[in-house]
């Protein structure tokens, strides 16, 4: 759409809503929100640099974060991971699952008084699939769905104003998340206009609306009186972009912005101090030792099993994660499981290590303290790590001592080492950096410690099955692709949780990786935010509605200009 069209048509609005009127109903603003003696406030919120406000072009995280204020979903994530109806009244699935049958609740609108309606949710969904390849949307539906065509996999079909049937190509156990997309207005512009990423125009159904943004500098959003639900205290959003995480925490101490989540264990210093509110939430974030199966020596399950027992996970959570890691034992946050994976025990056994480690005939044959191959020969294992992570680079480290108590002899491995530059120069982190993927994708490790951030329902079949994108130790069991197409196609939660469950066992029969820990981030607020918010690891925002903002001196000095 062009930008006169754009700008005509946000005058409109602007002329009607400032009369208290709403265009396209009729309907009159009603004040919700708080007490109106209630000091509401401006919340201050750091962004990073984003180019779009499109929310389905978008790849910036801040922005995904703050533009769930903005626009609504069918289905959203609670903390807890499960997954749960936003605008859907009702749901019923039939045709073995194929079909998905929604009614949406009543009374919707969007900011400009026109209805929320499903023809706006199918032109969404159309836009979705039509989106580019690489954005966040569009790469969860082809991941679900396990295909790239997903044009051919689905479609919307309209009955009326509330009811819509989405009719897929089979049943998809993950349909929920599938459909969890930020809703845009059709009748503000057509598919064409839903993927327009330099003139969005921001019309929203959500808590908030967009009132201004100085690209590079700010954006103001401010309360939606529209909203058919309870509108938060505050009374305006002022978002502050920044470079960059580490010059966000630099504004949180100098007291620029109300919030900042923090993710690297640097906040730990907060907890102590009075001025500052810490809340923590778990996340997907999982650091594992993969073990490289089609590695000659690794391919023994029985070495890999007694690597699996030697580490010592509550360690590393206790020295690396200020003991604010969850452990984990696999690919399942048990606490963002919602029940279907509830396992939380510590595997750590160097006597069972030990053991199977003798009966499978790694022996220490010439009483160095270090075992050697069924044949005799020496054996030496190694562990790569990125290089530019201190933590990991320890992480890996602390396992070679773990390792070493069950007399399996390891050494670190240094990508790019060869390069022979001087340490600590750009360009030699640059390739390391560089080498260290390149040796995880092509397969030349043994082991190696990484990060792996999952969503809140975790895809086993991309780490667990025989061609899944992120199975980084090359592990292939055909039993195992065998549940996990089962678990792709169940719906039934119950059912999950019985496939679920023969997942894992299997897992832990082949143990191609160690789970170690799932790491917690959090939220920090200053003392001029009252009340308390419940972030979790798919929305930081969340529990908005229960804070409000003293105002200081700064905000007062703003409303005068």
């Amino acid at each position: 759409m062009k930008k006169s069209k754009f700008l005509v048509l946000l005058l409109a609005t602007l002329l009607l809503t400032s009369c208290g009127i709403l265009p396209g109903s009729g309907k009159v603003i009603e004040e919700k929100g708080g007490p109106k003696e209630a000091d509401g406030g401006t919340l201050t919120v750091p962004l990073t640099n984003f180019d779009t406000l499109n929310p389905l072009l978008t790849n910036n995280n801040s922005y995904y974060q703050l533009s769930n204020l903005l626009y609504d979903r069918l289905f959203t994530y609670e903390g807890s991971g499960r997954m749960v109806p936003s605008l859907v009244e009702h749901v019923e699935t039939s045709d073995g699952g194929k079909r998905v049958s929604l009614t949406i609740k009543k009374d919707i609108y969007w900011e400009d008084g026109t209805p929320l309606t499903t023809t706006d949710i199918a032109k969404t969904f159309e836009a979705v699939k039509a989106c580019p390849d690489g954005t966040i949307y569009k790469d969860a539906m082809r991941r679900i769905m396990g295909t790239s065509n997903i044009e051919g996999a689905a479609r919307a079909i309209v009955f009326d104003d509330r009811n819509i049937d989405f009719e897929f190509d089979r049943s998809y156990g993950n349909y929920m998340e599938i459909l969890s997309f930020p809703i845009l207005p059709a009748h503000i512009y057509g598919e064409e206009g839903m993927l327009e990423k330099d003139d969005f125009l921001v019309v929203a159904s959500g808590p908030f609306t967009l009132k201004k943004w100085d690209k590079n500098k700010r954006l103001y959003l401010e309360k939606n009186q529209n909203y058919y639900g309870s509108l938060p205290y505050i009374d305006e959003i002022v978002g502050i972009i920044f470079s960059d995480d580490k010059a966000i925490q630099q504004a949180y101490d100098a007291g620029q912005v109300d919030l900042c989540a923090i993710d690297d264990y640097t906040w730990d210093r907060y907890r102590s101090d009075k001025k500052s509110t810490v809340e923590s939430f778990e996340t997907q974030n999982l650091e594992v030792l993969a073990m490289n199966t089609a590695d000659p020596l690794l391919q023994d399950v029985d070495l890999r099993r007694a690597i699996d027992f030697s580490v010592n996970k509550e360690r590393i959570i206790d020295s690396l994660y200020l003991s604010q890691g969850t452990m984990a034992t696999f690919f399942v946050n048990p606490k963002l499981s919602s029940g279907l994976f509830t396992r939380e025990e510590s595997y750590l056994s160097v006597d069972t290590a030990v053991s199977i480690l003798e009966k499978a005939g790694y022996r220490d044959v010439d009483g160095d303290g270090y075992r050697e191959n069924k044949e005799g020969g020496p054996m030496e294992l190694r562990i790569l790590a990125n290089p530019l992570n201190h933590r990991m680079q320890t992480e890996a480290q602390m396992i070679a001592e773990d390792l070493k108590k069950v007399g399996l002899k390891v050494r670190l491995q240094s990508p790019g080492a060869e390069n022979n530059m001087e340490e600590g120069e750009e360009e030699e982190q640059k390739t390391q950096a560089t080498d260290f993927a390149s040796m995880l994708r092509s397969g030349s490790y043994q082991m190696a410690v990484l990060g792996m951030d999952f969503s809140a329902v975790a895809d086993l079949n991309a780490v667990l099955g025989s061609s899944g994108s992120m199975n980084i130790s090359r592990y292939g069991n055909e039993e195992m692709n065998e549940l996990l197409k089962k678990l792709g196609r169940e719906q039934d939660p119950e059912k999950r949780k019985v496939i679920i469950d023969k997942i894992y066992k299997t897992f832990r029969k082949d143990a191609p990786y160690v789970p170690i820990v799932f790491k917690q981030n959090v939220l920090v607020s200053g003392s001029n935010v009252k009340g308390m918010m419940r972030p979790n690891a798919y929305f930081i925002y969340n529990g908005i509605n229960d804070i409000s903002v003293l105002k200081t001196a700064n905000d007062k000095n703003t409303e005068k200009k």
